[in-house]
């Protein structure tokens, strides 16, 4: 069974407002190394915390956006979720608040490593080049 038949309409959809190509990439990428892992991060990701309705979709990315940078070392998660961000509406002066705030909290080396990534997603995300983050 595919991982998008598992879903529902109003799962889809808000996946697919983070990055059209997520679907693709886990179905291809990922389900075939851990199917369970994907079934449960879909499940907590987007059928219940970015479904709630608390917070909204804009402060839920940037807390997740927030706990990447202060991880470190999440390059790759960083890179999907700050394309996801652009996707949303964010802009390149919103990041950078958000890296401001983080300096603070988690320190200036893992805002500038985050800045750098963040940086190259913008490119990316100006170019057309969504599949790539």
């Amino acid at each position: 069974m595919k991982i998008i038949e598992t879903l529902d309409e109003k799962t889809i959809k808000l996946m697919k407002s983070f990055n059209n190509d997520i679907l693709r990439r886990l179905e291809e990428d990922l389900y075939p190394i851990a199917p369970a892992l994907v079934s449960r991060l879909v499940k907590n990701i987007y059928q219940d915390a970015y479904q709630r309705e608390v917070l909204t979709i804009r402060e839920r990315h940037i807390a997740t956006i927030s706990a990447l940078v202060a991880m470190g070392g999440a390059e790759r998660q960083l890179s999907f979720q700050s394309l996801a961000a652009y996707k949303l509406g964010f802009t390149r002066q919103d990041m950078e608040e958000i890296l401001i705030q983080n300096s603070i909290f988690s320190g200036f080396t893992r805002a500038m490593n985050a800045a750098v990534i963040i940086d190259e997603t913008w490119r990316k995300f100006q170019s057309g080049r969504d599949n790539e983050a």
